[in-house]
């Protein structure tokens, strides 16, 4: 199976907080670490550690941005499209509570200097992929989608981090629609898990995901609507979860698996996921993944 990954690639400061902070607040740090990180990058990875053959594409920053490719490199992944000749890599400043909840401050950098001509050569490369794989951290993801799809690509899109922007996404283009549910009511204006499946399968017609925190995450293809509960674990960091999902549950897809099997498969790695601080570093692996849902 060969994946496609068009996205971000990131350097995650990490800072935990006693809480999350509020206007006007200053507040000691407990602790910093430095990681990889951006959605492209930690769904690469996760694509590649449930068991695909995974190659990368974006870009990022000539001084830093070996930092980045030399860890996917190191994880398998092929890192031939991404381009190393951008300005700033992209950076992303990301808050932690004890509780393991997060928000963030991202710097596109980079991974918004991508033209329609990198797309172009990206495709002439990789146009053989089974799946591509792209979400919104990233210039020319409009452009992607549609000449992904015109080529004749099976296409998936992560419309996140959600920006008004986001609603104007050629989805009709997408084959896969996967996302949160903060994600999912923001793009169709639904509150109702329900409604909110009904109008994002109106845009695409194709297969939605949504995931929907600690109540689990929905399939739904305008024909059958399947659900799973999450995990109990206990969560230390939250971020890169939801990557985590994407990468282990769209490859259970691909490899022919049940919607069911496919969103548990991705639940048990993000459950694992959480319990790490870290986003790309804490990805499990697949037997680790497999073990634990042996065992749950």
């Amino acid at each position: 199976m060969k994946v496609l990954v068009f996205g971000s690639f990131n350097i995650d400061k990490v800072y935990m907080l006693p809480h999350l902070p509020v206007k006007g607040e200053t507040l000691y740090c407990k602790d910093y670490g430095v990681h990889v990180g951006g959605k492209g990058l930690n769904q690469a990875l996760a694509f590649k550690k449930a068991g695909a053959e995974v190659f990368a594409a974006g870009k990022v920053g000539a001084e830093d941005g070996a930092y980045l490719t030399d860890y996917l490199s190191a994880g398998g992944v092929d890192v031939s499209a991404v381009d190393g000749t951008g300005t700033y890599t992209g950076h992303t400043i990301i808050e932690v509570d004890p509780e393991g909840q997060n928000q963030m401050i991202l710097f596109g950098g980079a991974n918004r200097e991508i033209k329609k001509e990198d797309c172009d050569a990206i495709l002439e490369k990789h146009g053989d992929a089974d799946l591509i794989l792209m979400e919104y951290e990233t210039s020319c993801v409009e452009y992607m989608l549609e000449r992904a799809r015109k080529a004749g690509m099976r296409t998936a899109i992560n419309p996140s981090p959600f920006v008004k922007e986001v609603k104007e996404l050629p989805f009709e283009h997408a084959d896969i629609i996967i996302l949160n549910e903060f994600e999912g009511q923001s793009i169709t204006g639904e509150t109702e898990v329900k409604k909110v499946l009904t109008a994002l399968y109106a845009l695409n017609k194709g297969e939605i995901i949504l995931t929907l925190g600690s109540k689990g995450a929905t399939y739904y293809n305008g024909g059958r609507e399947i659900s799973v509960p999450a995990f109990k674990v206990d969560a230390i960091d939250t971020t890169g979860a939801g990557d985590t999902f994407t990468g282990y549950c769209l490859y259970a897809l691909l490899s022919g698996k049940s919607p069911e099997y496919a969103l548990r498969f991705g639940a048990a790695a993000s459950a694992l996921e959480v319990t790490r601080p870290g986003a790309a570093e804490t990805i499990p692996d697949k037997e680790e993944v497999l073990e634990f849902l042996e065992q749950h």
